[in-house]
């Protein structure tokens, strides 16, 4: 990771798949609609589930430690740190707020290797 700022638009082009949560609307199927029909149905009533959508910089990349801001306007998000020694540590689930959340993450004796961002809901 370099020192220039980097910025991810976490939910699109974070490198951790979104994990999308919440309410998905199933269709059920009436009683006289063969089974395929409900499997059909599935698909497309999850595609509609809300996609998390967040705005994240990281500032700082000391070593050991990233630090940076995320500004979240839907879902939830938490950072994941990856460690040269092979440890990682993951943050809490943090919601959107009219201020940006203060972001980071330490490799205590190590050196961070990389930072993923997941998002849900």
């Amino acid at each position: 990771m370099s020192m220039k700022q980097a910025v991810l638009r976490a939910g699109k082009f974070a490198s951790v798949a979104a994990v999308l949560a919440g309410s998905a609307m199933l269709t059920a199927a009436p009683a006289s609609a063969s089974p395929n029909a409900e499997a059909q149905a599935r698909p497309a009533a999850q595609a509609a589930a809300p996609e998390a959508s967040w705005d994240c910089t990281i500032t700082a990349y000391l070593g050991w430690r990233w630090e940076g801001w995320c500004t979240g306007y839907s879902g939830e998000l938490r950072t994941i740190t990856y460690c040269a020694n092979g440890t990682s540590s993951t943050g809490d689930w943090i919601q959107p707020r009219p201020a940006a959340w203060f972001v980071y993450g330490n490799c205590s004796g190590s050196t961070v290797t990389s930072v993923d961002f997941q998002t849900r809901g």
